[in-house]
C-alpha cells in the first residue's frame, strides 16, 4: 500500500472528525426529538436528574431495583 502524504491524511482525519461531530451533535438530537419514545426517554432522564454519560448510578433507586431483578432472574435458574 502506498503511503499518503501528511496533508491528505490530515485532510481525511478532519473530514472524518467533522462527520462524527455532525452525527453526534446534529443527527442524533434530531432523531431524539423526532421519535416519540426517544423524546419521552430524554425528558424522563432530564426530569429525574439522571446523567446518562455517567457509568455508575449507585445513588439512583431504579438501578438498585434493576440489579436486584437481574440477579434474581439470572441466579434463580
Amino acid at each position: 500500500m502506498l503511503e499518503q502524504s501528511l496533508f491528505f491524511r490530515t485532510k481525511k482525519f478532519i473530514l472524518v472528525l467533522g462527520i462524527a461531530f455532525a452525527f453526534v451533535y446534529c443527527l442524533l438530537p434530531l432523531l431524539t426529538n423526532s421519535i416519540g419514545i426517544l423524546n419521552r426517554m430524554s425528558l424522563f432522564l432530564e426530569e429525574t436528574g439522571i446523567d446518562p454519560t455517567r457509568y455508575y448510578y449507585t445513588d439512583v433507586d431504579q438501578v438498585i431495583e434493576s440489579e436486584q431483578h437481574l440477579q434474581t432472574v439470572l441466579y434463580d435458574k
